[in-house]
């Protein structure tokens, strides 16, 4: 890949770091304005990480083209298509009606709506949080499909596999190499199979899947490494 999966990491959590924030500033309206504003763009950006990070990868474009129809076809990823565009490239916000009350326990609540501008005409009629939530769990469905289909390239955990670097005409010295250790560094103590040997390179090297809890969260899936579950 030209570009590390951390990229992608990194626009799914700047996304749902937004939209957490605009949720803990509902009680001040130009907050949570810019914070829904920022959302819209992070979001946004996330299909851009899919494709720069992937996009050179075997199998992915005709993969990607899929999904690219399925957004296309949604109306919530073509509003916030054109959210996004008024935001960045007008500097304009359409989120604006509110109305708050009062739990039972007396606390005050407030729920922002779109307001129609003359740039966007047709708004979704839901609560403004209730609707980026369901955009940004769209994305990070496509984000976890991504993680699973090309799970070899995009998780360390999958990619320092035997079977993966046996696809690559390559063995667990050129693992080692690739990480900057001397080859045969793993091959430590007696008994050691090159099965054990993996394990040891993955425990001590790769960090996994950064998002995780977020797909634990909102998918209720997560994506499991080679030796979970091995004792």
């Amino acid at each position: 890949m030209s570009r590390s999966v951390s990229v992608l990491e990194y626009k799914v959590q700047q996304a749902r770091f937004l939209l957490h924030e605009a949720s803990k500033s509902t009680l001040n309206p130009f907050a949570a304005q810019c914070y829904f504003d920022a959302f819209a763009g992070a979001a946004r950006s996330i299909t851009f990480a899919v494709q720069s990070v992937l996009s050179d990868l075997p199998g992915f474009s005709d993969w990607y083209k899929a999904y690219q129809n399925s957004l296309r076809a949604d109306p919530i990823c073509q509003f916030f298509n054109q959210y996004r565009r008024i935001s960045v490239h007008i500097g304009d916000t359409i989120v604006g009606g509110a109305s708050r009350w009062r739990d039972d326990d007396g606390v005050l609540k407030t729920r922002y709506y779109f307001v129609p501008t003359q740039d966007l005409r047709d708004v979704p009629s839901e609560d403004v949080s209730s609707i980026c939530e369901t955009y940004f769990v769209t994305l990070l469905g496509l984000v976890y499909e991504c993680m699973v289909h090309f799970k070899c390239q995009l998780d360390d955990r999958w990619y320092f596999t035997a079977a993966y670097f046996r696809s690559l005409n390559k063995v667990i010295e050129d693992a080692e190499e690739e990480l900057g250790f001397p080859r045969g560094w793993t091959a430590v103590g007696d008994g050691l199979t090159e099965a054990d040997r993996w394990r040891l390179l993955r425990k001590t090297q790769a960090i996994g899947c950064q998002l995780n809890e977020l797909f634990s969260h909102y998918l209720g899936k997560t994506i499991m490494g080679p030796d979970d579950g091995c004792e």
